[in-house]
């Protein structure tokens, strides 16, 4: 499944296709050809955990390879933003978040001095940003860079109290 986010393959079909087509080298590899019913029941019984663990290794390599940033001030730059995601409601009941939409909320944290995320963390629809805000620890003398689903005046008073300076719009 990480080889398939990798690439950008969209549907099991397309992972078995990939696979199929590598199949000389699945051998090596200790693996049998693919189905996507081989797929589907693999990738039901496993834990969310795995991909988490995966996602820290792979971001822990990734934080050496990357350049630093050009920016004319010293401090760690953040970005902090969320974004929605669709779902199909006969296969997501649990993510209603209209009567007719389904979604998921996909919070990023995106440290600028190595193009990474900081950190993500995925709620349903109805988180609201700034719930995900009032979480965060940012290290002291640090910028923030939100946008308006972040306003929360109290927030403001006591990120500056932490040594964390922040850029928004108004509201």
């Amino acid at each position: 499944m990480a080889m398939a986010q990798l690439f950008g393959h969209i549907s099991l079909r397309d992972i078995a296709g990939n696979m199929s087509a590598q199949a000389h080298r699945l051998y090596h590899l200790g693996s049998a050809k693919l189905t996507r019913s081989n797929l589907a029941c693999m990738n039901e019984n496993k834990p969310y955990s795995l991909y988490e663990a995966l996602f820290g290794k792979l971001l822990q390599q990734c934080q050496h390879l990357t350049p630093g940033h050009r920016f004319r001030f010293k401090n760690t730059l953040y970005s902090l933003d969320a974004s929605t995601i669709d779902l199909c409601l006969s296969v997501f009941p649990w993510a209603v978040f209209r009567t007719t939409k389904v979604v998921i909320k996909l919070h990023v944290g995106r440290n600028h001095s190595g193009y990474l995320p900081g950190f993500t963390v995925i709620t349903e629809g109805k988180t609201t940003d700034i719930e995900i805000g009032h979480t965060l620890a940012f290290p002291t003398g640090s910028i923030v860079a939100m946008d308006r689903g972040y306003i929360d005046y109290e927030w403001f008073n006591q990120l500056p109290n932490k040594g964390v300076y922040f850029v928004t719009r108004q509201k």
